[in-house]
């Protein structure tokens, strides 16, 4: 990890939506001094935490953010990946998936239900991720 005394400015946001219905949102975080991001989720229907997280991932990782689909729902979560990281994920339903982030953030295996995807925060930041089980199925 850096030795920065971090200087912590908020830098915008990432909007989780299923079928064009806001889910949550991942504030993020930029240290102004040595660049390094910091990421917060925001679900409804959960308690605000009482304060900012501003946990740390490995300095070979970047932010992402992990979506769980089905056809009632998208659990988000942010979290540090990197091409062959290994992440367990223990859906709403009780069901636990251990899956390899791929080079191009892809996960494997590949599960039909839920849909599991990670999108980078920042290729998303201040933009609408279409995680709707209908948006994801369309072909």
């Amino acid at each position: 990890m850096t030795d920065c005394d971090h200087e912590i400015v908020f830098n915008g946001m990432v909007n989780v939506n299923r079928d064009n219905y806001l889910q949550g949102a991942v504030d993020v975080w930029r240290c102004r001094k040595c660049k390094t991001l910091f990421c917060d989720d925001k679900r409804y229907n959960e308690p605000l935490k009482a304060s900012v997280g501003f946990e740390t991932i490995a300095d070979d990782e970047e932010w992402g953010v992990l979506t769980c689909t089905t056809q009632r729902d998208v659990f988000m979560n942010s979290l540090g990946v990197k091409p062959g990281k290994k992440i367990t994920h223990a859906c709403r339903d009780g069901s636990t998936h251990e899956f390899v982030v791929g080079n191009g953030y892809t996960l494997s295996p590949e599960i039909l239900l839920p849909i599991h995807r990670v999108y980078l925060v920042k290729d998303n930041l201040n933009k609408n991720i279409e995680a709707g089980y209908y948006r994801l199925t369309m072909k």
